[in-house]
């Protein structure tokens, strides 16, 4: 059947149009604000309109208007990030520069001032240590000397203050894209004496682990990673150097906190050092240093049996590839001069694997698979949610709401496991809080180590298509499956039939549905669900 709406706009009744941004706009609004800037969406949802206004004889009456007007605005939001430049904020413009007679010129005072007023609403450490750095033209290492204060906290104390100050202007942090070398190693995140960043959160100033509510209604969780020194910019390569990821340093980086590791320098080998390998021997695989033959199999595995329980409080690892160490997969075995096979982990993230088998590990080269880098994200901010529940002082009733929340994510994932964690759930109040916590954690860990199938996620569509469809008029209830099968043939992105139910949920004021993890499991900003199954 054939929306009439879709007829009258095809042949380019203005009215139509009217009626069309009436009723799809919101849903624009809501797939654009996946991609930009809030203040960017009303710009760019006038485009998207005008553009689907001058593309009407294109459209086809017969197919999905709204599917057919969000692949427009997926472009046109590609397009602006584009060209969407980045600033930073200007700390070395507004510094108090005094002058031979002591003046300054009136645009510098403003913009002191205002950054100064931006200053004031840091948290006291965040603000002391940005202070000594650009004030007070001191090193990190010395403000750590000067304040008694362990030098990685005071990396991550200027860090937060620089991202959260950068927020507050209104402008984007760019990762310390410095001239002045002092700068840039203030404006660093992270120290390369393996010094943990957990040491202190500001949870009274919003950059803890959790506070507010997310737009499924459940709290806001910040995910606690572990992850490889190297790959946050720290010097502490086997060449004195870095592999700094983008990703990791950039998107993500604003959502999650970071317990940096790593284990060559903390069995003390420093950087640079001589390159590491793995060997066959008659006792199993070992870590040897190239060129001194030293064994470092048993000091780098004592390391991981010492580390091991701090990493039961963290969500997920991200380890450097091919690294004898580090390295999750592939990594060369030799015996003598030969390599005798390339399927190696390192002995650091086996120790790692074989004690925590449920955590989400992943190296930084198989995160730059898009569906991969989702799925590891999805089992990150999952299990940091749980982590928040089961460390809070629940009752069994919010076991039972976090579940619900959580079934057609899980659904996704693993069917069995999802009705396993079922009939779970349904012993709360019977079994001691530890025994069911424990196999609830289990099950759901085991859920989401099983990968989403694009076949799973058209099940769960359907499922939530179900559970709202008899509110829906058949025009309605047509267009959703045909999206649905858009995403099925691998024509359009899994963002947009997510988009449209979670739209529809929301308008019929279908609570379950809309407050459903599936549709929201990680912030939206990070858009990893934008692209299009192959």
């Amino acid at each position: 059947m054939t929306d009439p709406l879709n007829t009258r706009f095809a042949a380019g009744d203005e009215a139509a149009l009217v009626e069309c941004f009436q009723a799809h706009g919101p849903l624009v609004r809501s797939y654009l604000r996946r991609f930009v800037r809030p203040q960017d969406v009303d710009d760019l949802q006038q485009i998207v309109f005008a553009e689907v206004w001058r593309s009407r004889h294109r459209f086809d009456p017969a197919r999905s208007l709204p599917a057919w007007m969000l692949g427009i605005a997926h472009k046109r939001a590609v397009d602006q990030l584009r060209i969407r430049t980045l600033q930073t904020v200007p700390l070395d413009a507004v510094a108090d520069r005094a002058g031979a007679d002591g003046r300054t010129d009136g645009d510098g005072l403003a913009e002191r001032d205002q950054v100064q007023r931006a200053l004031a609403e840091l948290p006291a450490p965040q603000r002391q240590a940005i202070e000594l750095a650009y004030y007070g033209d001191l090193t990190q290492r010395e403000i750590a000397e000067r304040l008694s204060v362990p030098l990685g906290t005071i990396k991550a104390r200027t860090a937060r203050g620089l991202r959260r100050l950068s927020g507050i202007l209104g402008t984007a942090a760019t990762g310390g894209r410095h001239t002045d070398p002092r700068r840039s190693e203030v404006a660093a995140a992270r120290g390369a004496d393996g010094t943990d960043v957990m040491d202190e959160v500001d949870t009274m100033h919003g950059t803890g682990r959790t506070g507010g509510t997310d737009e499924t209604g459940g709290q806001v969780v910040r995910p606690r990673i572990a992850v490889s020194s190297c790959l946050m910019g720290e010097p502490v390569r086997f060449d004195g150097g870095h592999s700094r990821n983008r990703f990791l340093n950039g998107e993500l980086d604003r959502h999650v906190e970071w317990v940096h590791i790593c284990p060559e320098m903390e069995i003390g080998l420093g950087s640079p050092r001589e390159t590491l390998r793995l060997e066959l021997s008659p006792d199993g695989t070992r870590l040897v240093s190239r060129k001194s033959r030293v064994d470092l199999t048993d000091r780098m595995t004592a390391l991981a049996e010492e580390r091991a329980p701090a990493l039961r409080e963290v969500d997920g690892y991200v380890l450097k590839s091919r690294s004898p160490s580090c390295g999750v997969h592939g990594i060369p075995v030799h015996a003598g001069g030969t390599t005798v096979d390339h399927k190696g982990t390192g002995v650091f993230a086996a120790a790692v694997l074989g004690t925590h088998p449920l955590l989400p590990v992943e190296d930084e080269g198989r995160l730059n698979d898009v569906l991969l880098r989702e799925t590891f994200v999805e089992r990150v901010f999952a299990r940091a949610r749980l982590r928040a529940l089961l460390e809070s002082d629940w009752r069994p009733r919010d076991l039972v709401a976090f579940h619900a929340r959580h079934k057609m994510q899980m659904l996704a994932h693993n069917p069995a496991a999802f009705r396993e964690a079922g009939r779970v759930v349904a012993q709360a109040g019977t079994r001691p809080r530890e025994e069911l916590a424990a196999d609830y954690a289990r099950v759901f860990g085991t859920a989401f180590a099983a990968k989403a199938s694009i076949g799973r996620h058209v099940n769960v569509l359907q499922h939530c298509v179900g559970m709202v469809g008899d509110a829906l008029d058949p025009v309605r209830r047509a267009d959703l499956a045909e999206v649905i099968a858009s995403y099925q043939a691998g024509q359009v992105a899994l963002s947009v039939p997510a988009t449209l139910i979670r739209h529809h949920a929301q308008g019929l004021a279908a609570d379950y549905v809309r407050d459903q993890t599936y549709f929201s499991p990680y912030p939206e900003d990070l858009r990893l669900r934008n692209h299009v199954p192959a």
